[in-house]
């Protein structure tokens, strides 16, 4: 190969390198402009609305550990609880924060029910929840602590407030005594329709004590 022909080789091998070049530079600047764009809709310019630098707009947010195990969870709509390996259901649609061991089994959480518009703070073991803090979404609260079947309260709604004690799960003490109401006799009563009666009492009986629950299912409708 003559130097000329050397020099032509170069020369080409140049101009492709060139090319090469302004494509790679081409593909980061659209990768570049795509990221500033989805910046743009996260941070929430959207539909016009401007929002202050540094504001993030998601639908959920999952911190992992070290180990790759998920430990926080942030979302408008989470998931069922896993426990022993198996969903449970919530009952109602939840959005907040859930914290979860090194296990991954959920722990607790902070978060809103939907329909019902309360909103509670929940400790959990590995078995069950333990710990419940909720608020109504008009009045009324409760704080609960359990340990099986046994279980020690605070309540404040349209019963009045009282501090009730369960073991085995019966109310052994509540004072001052619940009224129950003619709204919460009615829903055990209309519960016997879904439910077998067993469970119906047994539900009334971890809340009121045996006098008030008998009022109620065995009195006249």
């Amino acid at each position: 190969m003559t130097p000329i022909d050397r020099i032509a080789m170069l020369e080409r091998a140049h101009r492709r390198l060139v090319r090469l070049l302004v494509l790679q530079a081409l593909a980061i600047g659209a990768v570049g402009a795509a990221f500033v764009a989805s910046c743009a809709t996260a941070t929430g310019r959207q539909e016009g609305a401007e929002v202050p630098l540094g504001s993030l707009r998601v639908s959920e947010l999952v911190v992992v550990d070290p180990a790759g195990v998920e430990r926080v969870r942030i979302g408008g709509d989470l998931p069922d609880a896993i426990i022993g390996g198996r969903p449970v259901p919530r009952g109602e649609a939840a959005a907040g924060v859930l914290l979860y061991d090194g296990t991954g089994q959920e722990r607790g959480g902070y978060v809103t029910w939907e329909p019902s518009g309360n909103v509670g703070l929940t400790l959990d073991t590995r078995e069950r929840q333990v710990t419940l803090f909720v608020a109504g979404p008009e009045s009324g609260a409760a704080l609960e602590l359990r340990h099986g079947d046994d279980m020690i309260g605070l309540r404040a709604d349209g019963d009045g407030s009282r501090l009730t004690a369960v073991a085995e799960g019966r109310v052994v003490l509540q004072q001052p005594p619940a009224v129950l109401g003619r709204e919460a006799c009615a829903a055990y009563r209309e519960a016997r329709g879904r439910l077998p009666e067993g469970e119906v009492r047994a539900a009334c009986r971890g809340r009121y004590p045996d006098a008030a629950c008998g009022e109620c299912l065995d009195g006249e409708e």
